[in-house]
């Protein structure tokens, strides 16, 4: 039996991992045989799944044994950046991992605030890179891994279907965020300027109550997966997607989905994009350009931006490859 290892899924989504994790579980695992879901974490709040074999960690931790016994195999889908003894006691069964985000990188701060919503710690990181057998970069973009554990070590990006297909919106002076508050999501680059924000209640508390920063300009939404469509719908046109060190950036592919322009940060992606930075103060100076630039000038830009993303919306290739992964 697989047992496939995850911090989240199913009906509360909290970042782009537990819809990475999700498709996994619809797409891949008929192709994979005998398999147990095992979320190492509790039961969320406002959980309604039907999901089948399907166990919460820290709702019967008797029963965690019994399945972290009687499996053949490990799987991670998603970890956590911490160490947990269940599951180091294990480390002989670990076979894949699928690496989101690899922390080396995420402690590159260039001027990220350091805010984390979990524990990290980088020696429980790298018992995870190096005793799983094969290590499955998502990202689209190079990572410090590969530099690390050059062996047994494969990129298969994650995927996005483009369902909206909406146009570039006009431009206004509206910036949006849609992304969790953490680190390398630069959240405080809007600081004074008009924006909207939807993400955690708690993140989004703890940046305002350290008053280093002006959002009287900004309207909060409390994140739920149900308002989502009316958010992205919203009188906003720039997307704040300048996250340093993004490894896919599911929440820019969305903003371009429904017709956003995105400020990019200066490492991501292979494409030739005009709205870049890597800084607080070139943020602002970007989100100005924008402003005085001319329709066209977004047109081209948001078209060259989006032909590039159409690449990596291939749902039927990506299932492939990660199958094979199970069946070698």
């Amino acid at each position: 039996m697989k047992l496939l290892v995850t911090t989240g899924c199913g009906n509360v989504i909290q970042g782009g991992a537990d819809i990475w994790v999700n498709h996994f579980i619809n797409l891949i695992t008929p192709y994979i045989g005998d398999y147990f879901i095992f979320v190492d974490g509790r039961k969320p709040v406002g959980w309604d799944s039907d999901m089948d074999y399907i166990h919460f960690h820290y709702d019967d931790v008797e029963y965690s044994e019994i399945l972290l016994d009687q499996c053949d195999e490990i799987h991670f889908l998603h970890a956590n950046y911490h160490k947990r003894e269940h599951l180091w006691k294990h480390k002989s069964k670990w076979e894949n991992i699928f690496v989101h985000a690899y922390l080396p990188d995420m402690l590159k701060y260039g001027d990220s605030l350091k805010q984390f919503n979990t524990n990290i710690d980088t020696s429980a990181v790298d018992d995870l890179m190096k005793y799983c057998k094969k290590r499955i970069w998502i990202g689209l973009t190079d990572s410090q891994l590969f530099t690390d554990y050059p062996n047994n070590t494969i990129t298969i990006p994650n995927f996005y279907e483009f369902k909206q297909n909406k146009k570039l919106i006009k431009i206004n002076n509206n910036l949006g965020f849609t992304s969790r508050i953490e680190s390398r999501k630069n959240i405080h680059y809007l600081d004074g300027l008009p924006s909207y924000v939807l993400s955690g209640y708690y993140d989004w508390k703890n940046i305002n109550e350290a008053g280093s920063f002006d959002f009287s300009r900004t309207k909060y939404f409390k994140w739920n997966i149900d308002i989502l469509e009316s958010f992205m719908n919203l009188k906003w046109s720039i997307s704040h997607s300048c996250h340093t060190k993004e490894p896919f950036g599911y929440s820019i592919f969305q903003a371009v989905d429904y017709g956003k322009l995105p400020i990019l940060h200066s490492d991501w992606g292979e494409v030739d994009y005009k709205y870049r930075a890597e800084s607080k103060e070139e943020f602002k100076k970007i989100y100005e350009e924008i402003l005085s630039d001319n329709s066209d000038t977004h047109l081209l830009e948001f078209n060259k931006l989006k032909k590039y993303l159409k690449r990596f919306d291939n749902k039927k290739e990506w299932v492939e490859k990660i199958s094979v992964l199970f069946n070698s």
